[in-house]
C-alpha cells in the first residue's frame, strides 16, 4: 500500500473512530472542540468582536492590580543589578480569543430545571462521549467510510443502558461498519447479520467464528432469540432444555453439585418455543460444547388416528441422521412411550454418547417421578405428583424446587434419566 507522508492511501478512504472502554470525555471534548463548535454566522462575528473588546479590558484590569504593580517595582531594580539598562519590567495579562474554548465544560441540564449538573457519573460521561463521536463521524460521512472500533462499551453502564446501546449499535445505519469487543450479553441483544468471533483464553490457541443472522420469523422480536443466545456464547458448556420447568429444576440440582457451576463455564438455556436448532448450530460453530435434553413427545395424526414419534423425529433432525424409527404407533400413553424407549435404547444410548442428545423416557415430570416418587408425594401432598406438576407447571415446579434437599439433588444428578446433567458438567 502506497504511503503519502504519514498517511496511507486507505486513510483517504476510511475514517477510523476508536472508542476505548474508558473513554475520557474531557480529553475527547477538548481535542475536538473546534470542529464540534463552529461560529460562522454574522451574529457570531459581532459577538466575537465584543468578546475581544471585553478581553482587552480584562487584561488591562488584571495588569492594574496592586499586587502586580508592587511586583513590577520589586523586580525591576533586581534585574538592573545584573544589567544596568534604561528598562523596566512590566507584567501583562495575555488572555486571548484563541483560548475561547479552553475552559468550557459540558453539563447536563434537565428540561424542567434551570440548574446545571456536572456530568460526574462515569455512565453519563460515556453516553455523552458516544454522542460526541456520532457528531465527529458526521463530519466525514459524505467523504469517507466511518469505521467504528468499540471496546467493551458495557463498562460503567447498567443493564438497561447496555440494552439501549445495543439497539443503537446494531440498528443505526451510522454504525454500518463496526467492530465490538464485549464481555456482556446485554450488548448483543439486538445483534443482527453479525460475524461472531469467540476469543478464548491463553490455554486455547485458536479462536472460532461464524456469521449470525436472525431468522426471518424472529425479525420482529429478535430479543426473544438473542437474549438466550447472547448469554450462551459466553459459556464453555451449554445445556439446552425445552422450558422453564427444566431450567428451574436443573439450576437447583447443579447448584447443589457445584454452587459455582456458572462461574466454571456451564450455562442452562431454555429454548422455549424457538427450537434447539437455532441455538446449537451457532454454539457448534463457536466450539462451545452443548448438550440437549428433550421430551419423548407423540403427536396425534387425525387422518390415520395414529401417533407420530415427534421426539424420535426431533432427535433424528438434530443429529442429521435417521437412527431412530419414525413409524407411527396407535397408542399415546406412558406405558407406550416407555416401551418405545426400551425397544430403541441401544440407539438412544449411542446418540447420547456420540451427539450429547438426551431423550426423556417420557417427559420431565414422569422421568422425575421415577427417581423421587415417594419424595414428590410427600413434598407436594398428593398421590399423583405427575398430574400435579403438569398442572400450572411453572408455579408448581417452584414449590417443589424449594423443598428438594441436597440428597434429592444428588439422586437426580446420578440417575440415568438425567444423565444430561453429568454430561454438561464434565
Amino acid at each position: 500500500m502506497k504511503q503519502r507522508g504519514y498517511l496511507y492511501e486507505i486513510d483517504y478512504v476510511v475514517n477510523v473512530l476508536y472508542i476505548d472502554s474508558y473513554v475520557d470525555l474531557n480529553s475527547l471534548f477538548k481535542k475536538n472542540v473546534n470542529s464540534l463548535i463552529k461560529n460562522e454566522s454574522d451574529v457570531d462575528k459581532k459577538v466575537l468582536e465584543r468578546i475581544q473588546q471585553t478581553i482587552i479590558k480584562l487584561n488591562s484590569h488584571i495588569s492594574s492590580l496592586s499586587g502586580i504593580k508592587e511586583f513590577e517595582k520589586k523586580v525591576t531594580p533586581e534585574y538592573k543589578k545584573f544589567r544596568n539598562e534604561n528598562v523596566s519590567i512590566s507584567i501583562k495579562s495575555e488572555i486571548a480569543v484563541k483560548g475561547l474554548y479552553s475552559n468550557i465544560v459540558p453539563y447536563i441540564k434537565q428540561d424542567s430545571d434551570s440548574n446545571l449538573y456536572p456530568t460526574a457519573g462515569e455512565g453519563r460521561k460515556k453516553l455523552l462521549a458516544y454522542s460526541i463521536f456520532d457528531i465527529i463521524s458526521d463530519e466525514y460521512a459524505e467523504t469517507k467510510i466511518n469505521l467504528f472500533l468499540v471496546e467493551e462499551p458495557e463498562n460503567h453502564l447498567h443493564k438497561s443502558m447496555q440494552i439501549a446501546l445495543s439497539q443503537i449499535l446494531f440498528t443505526d445505519e451510522k454504525y454500518k461498519y463496526l467492530f465490538v469487543t464485549t464481555h456482556s450479553p446485554f450488548v448483543l441483544y439486538e445483534m443482527e447479520s453479525v460475524n461472531l468471533v469467540r476469543i478464548y483464553n491463553e490455554t486455547k490457541i485458536n479462536s472460532a467464528s461464524t456469521f449470525y443472522k436472525v431468522p426471518k420469523e424472529y425479525k420482529k422480536n429478535r430479543k426473544m432469540l438473542n437474549r438466550g443466545l447472547s448469554e450462551a456464547i459466553f459459556a464453555d458448556r451449554v445445556l439446552l432444555v425445552e422450558g422453564p420447568s427444566e431450567l428451574m429444576l436443573f439450576e437447583k440440582v447443579l447448584s447443589c453439585i457445584n454452587p459455582f457451576y456458572e462461574a466454571d463455564g456451564t450455562y442452562i438455556l431454555a429454548v422455549g418455543g424457538i427450537g434447539f436448532e437455532k441455538y446449537f448450530v451457532i454454539l457448534d460453530k463457536l466450539n462451545i460444547d452443548n448438550v440437549i435434553k428433550t421430551d419423548n413427545d407423540l403427536r396425534y395424526v387425525k387422518s390415520t388416528k395414529t401417533y407420530s414419534l415427534l421426539g424420535f423425529s426431533r432427535c433424528n433432525k438434530i443429529i442429521d441422521e435417521r437412527l431412530l424409527p419414525t413409524k407411527r404407533i396407535k397408542e399415546n400413553s406412558i406405558a407406550a412411550k416407555k416401551k418405545l424407549y426400551a425397544h430403541n435404547i441401544t440407539q438412544l444410548n449411542e446418540i447420547r454418547d456420540d451427539y450429547k442428545v438426551f431423550l426423556s423416557k417420557c417427559d420431565l415430570e414422569n422421568d422425575l417421578d421415577e427417581v423421587l416418587h415417594s419424595e414428590l408425594v410427600k413434598y407436594l401432598n398428593t398421590e399423583d405428583a405427575v398430574a400435579y406438576l403438569q398442572d400450572a407447571k411453572h408455579y408448581n415446579m417452584v414449590k417443589l424446587v424449594e423443598k428438594l434437599t441436597d440428597t434429592d439433588c444428588r439422586k437426580i444428578y446420578n440417575h440415568y434419566n438425567f444423565a444430561c446433567l453429568k454430561a454438561v458438567m464434565l
